[in-house]
């Protein structure tokens, strides 16, 4: 079996507490070959506790090495199309880490460049798609005509609460340079004034960022299911922007998506979808804890009987299977199921969610 050389740009706290255990495992197909960090003491300790062949002094170096084969984008959501582009103008394979771009312009830029480059796989990291109980789940789906009701939930207490008990993080010592945060604030600033106005009120700047973030994974994965709704019904963004509350329609039936980001420690991520005798029901644990386990619930009625079959524990990890799913597309012609074109459709919906927001 072939082993990628691969590169990682960014080793933040994805890079740290997900990708690099992982691509350790996964050693007969990935050799770290590279690591572009802007803060060098964040370089420094992380190559040297993962055993990182070299590290670099930009991305753009890291891109232009014949030693990397294949670049794992973990940069500033802001820089994911720049650094993407730039990777496949090099002759590189990409896995941009979602959101793929922040701007639709950036990345109507990235899907050109891909089309352009089409002997190179881009890859967008929707993991929740590659979760076994997912792909099960998507075999079982009924026919969209005997759907009666769908429910989406993001309902969840973030990463550190979890990660604090099981693992450190390495952050920057002050070391990155000031012009260098300075351009990311502007690229980033720069991008959602152009998506949402510059006038746009602090609640929905932070309703789209948490929509390119969390709810980027969940809506990706309705969509993957289901296809892009007809219309947004209705919205409401409260809590700061924290909560997002979307209805969807789907012709002969409705889709809820709930979304909140709390401080009450639970995990609630998953779909629930219904046809009149039927249900079909998973959720997902946190990322941030290796190899938990997910079940698939199948519920079939009937006007005497009830039967409840839960499969699984499926335990292999959606990152794993993403990666997996990577080398494949690249060495034996595997299917790319997440192409950055694709995501063209979920920025749209997040525009059409906020300006429902705003009615």
């Amino acid at each position: 079996m072939k082993m990628l050389k691969l590169g990682l740009i960014g080793l933040g706290e994805v890079a740290q507490l997900i990708h690099l255990p992982i691509l350790q495992r996964l050693g007969e197909l990935y050799q770290l070959a590279g690591a572009f960090d802007p803060s060098p003491s964040v370089a420094a300790a992380i190559s040297k506790r993962w055993n990182i062949a070299k590290t670099f002094d930009s991305a753009e170096a890291l891109i232009a090495s014949p030693d990397i084969e294949a670049v794992l984008v973990m940069s500033p959501d802001a820089y994911h199309g720049r650094h993407a582009r730039a990777g496949l103008a090099a002759g590189k394979h990409v896995l941009i880490e979602k959101p793929c771009c922040l701007a639709p312009d950036d990345l109507a830029e990235l899907t050109k460049v891909a089309a352009a480059h089409a002997d190179r796989v881009a890859m967008v990291g929707y993991m929740r798609r590659f979760a076994p109980a997912f792909v099960e789940a998507k075999k079982r789906l009924p026919s969209k005509g005997d759907i009666t009701y769908v429910r989406v939930r993001d309902v969840i207490c973030e990463g550190p609460w979890y990660f604090r008990q099981t693992d450190g993080v390495v952050v920057p010592q002050g070391d990155i340079p000031e012009p260098l945060l300075a351009e990311g604030r502007e690229l980033r600033t720069s991008m959602l004034d152009a998506v949402l106005g510059r006038e746009a009120p602090a609640d929905i700047k932070t309703a789209y960022t948490v929509m390119t973030g969390l709810s980027s994974h969940s809506l990706s994965a309705m969509r993957d299911l289901l296809g892009s709704p007809h219309r947004v019904i209705a919205a409401e963004i409260k809590q700061g922007g924290t909560q997002i509350t979307a209805l969807f329609d789907y012709g002969n039936f409705t889709a809820i998506y709930e979304c909140m980001i709390g401080d009450v420690v639970r995990f609630e991520a998953g779909f629930e979808i219904n046809t009149r005798w039927n249900r079909i029901a998973f959720e997902y644990p946190t990322p941030y804890i290796r190899n938990m386990p997910m079940m698939l619930e199948l519920q079939n009625s009937s006007e005497d009987d009830n039967t409840v079959t839960r499969l699984g524990p499926f335990h292999r990890d959606p990152f794993e299977a993403e990666l997996r799913a990577f080398h494949a597309a690249i060495t034996e012609g595997g299917e790319n199921r997440t192409p950055p074109v694709e995501s063209m459709a979920d920025l749209a919906l997040f525009a059409d969610i906020i300006k429902a927001a705003r009615r």
